[in-house]
């Protein structure tokens, strides 16, 4: 049984910052979203803002409001209607903090009886006041980024070469594309096509969404990054004996503030690249304000991504700030040039990505049967 939860957005709901609330109100396996709170966005259904269609998740301006909402909905008073209900921060912050007005909703939440989640890098269990107000309204506070200590952490084994599913990477030009968010949909479209896929998760949102292999990778000790994604696969592996495994990607590889990637491919020994692509984006959003760090051409992402040993199979496009006209037409352009099949997963869905799927896994399949036949011989 689902558990009943809000999302907190602190103003937030409309920005790129918004990528866990947008990912559980799209999809999440553990919590029934009852509502989003977000003033600036307060009276529209949270679909619309994420897919432009209703959900029949509202948002409210306040914490109070949505209360009051409940109250009348169940026929309860507004203390009945808070207690138990988990609220999960939905917003990614600059360096992961918990801003002053965001701290004051948490609080208020506590002291309706709600638990709070938390996937930033700042800690609830840090905060004394936060603390406090948590144990005297019986209230759990749950850190999900919480780090493990270093001897729970898994080292890099190799095991990774008695690994059987073959596995494809969404990588991206830059953090905040919808990686994660085509993952599922990819993963989704080939279960609808007989292809046994499971998928790995390496951030708090795809733990939220109720993610069973995975870690979280921007919280984990650098030495332990590459163990714990080869002990995630390997776990996956065994326990569910996909066809395909898709990983989730963090960032990019050349994001100054943080390149993520190259474990996928060393490490996890990835063959198969999809790359999601921001054509209107120019600029590496770690340094949005100052526009500093050019983001290089895709053409370079894909040499690189192919000097590590791996083939990028396709690239899935984000359409922020394209008109329907404009993105057509960088879709066809990028087919043309890259001659590569380029996909809108939002706009049109990943099926047309399931035969690319196919192809992978038969040639992939091909070189496992050479490889054992001339071990054999």
């Amino acid at each position: 049984m689902k558990e009943e939860a809000i999302i907190l957005t602190s103003g937030k709901f409309d920005s790129h910052n918004a990528k866990t609330a947008f990912g559980l109100v799209r999809k999440s396996e553990h919590y029934d979203i009852l509502a989003v709170i977000d003033q600036n966005t307060a009276g529209r259904d949270a679909g619309e803002l994420v897919d432009g269609k209703a959900f029949e998740i509202p948002v409210h301006a306040s914490i109070k409001e949505f209360l009051r909402s409940q109250s009348l909905k169940h026929n309860a008073t507004p203390e009945e209607c808070g207690r138990g209900v988990y609220a999960i921060i939905g917003i990614a912050t600059a360096g992961g903090f918990i801003p002053d007005d965001l701290r004051l909703e948490l609080l208020e939440a506590l002291s309706c009886g709600m638990h709070i989640v938390n996937g930033l890098h700042h800690y609830l269990s840090d905060d004394a006041e936060i603390v406090k107000t948590a144990k005297q309204n019986c209230a759990e506070l749950l850190d999900i980024r919480k780090p493990k200590s270093a001897r729970d952490h898994v080292f890099w084994t190799g095991d990774i070469l008695n690994v059987r599913a073959p596995r494809i990477a969404m990588f991206g030009t830059d953090c905040a594309l919808g990686k994660r968010t085509s993952s599922i949909w990819l993963r989704d479209a080939c279960r609808e096509h007989g292809i046994r896929t499971e998928m790995i998760y390496t951030g708090q949102t795809g733990k939220l969404q109720g993610g069973r292999y995975g870690f979280i990778l921007d919280s984990t000790l650098n030495d332990f990054v590459s163990g714990e994604l080869e002990y995630a696969i390997i776990c996956c592996d065994q326990k569910e004996n996909p066809d395909l495994i898709l990983l989730e990607g963090q960032s990019s590889l050349r994001n100054p503030s943080g390149p993520c990637g190259s474990e996928y491919l060393c490490s996890a020994l990835v063959k198969g690249v999809i790359l999601q692509h921001a054509p209107k984006q120019k600029y590496y959003l770690a340094d949005e304000d100052r526009k500093l760090w050019p983001m290089p051409p895709i053409e370079e992402e894909l040499e690189l991504i192919s000097l590590y040993g791996a083939q990028t199979l396709a690239v899935t496009l984000n359409s922020s700030e394209l008109t329907k006209t404009e993105l057509q037409t960088e879709q066809k352009n990028l087919e043309e040039s890259l001659r590569l099949p380029v996909v809108c997963p939002k706009e049109e869905g990943m099926e047309r990505l399931v035969p690319v799927v196919l192809e992978f896994l038969k040639l992939e399949a091909e070189k496992t049967k050479t490889l054992n036949d001339f071990n054999f011989f």
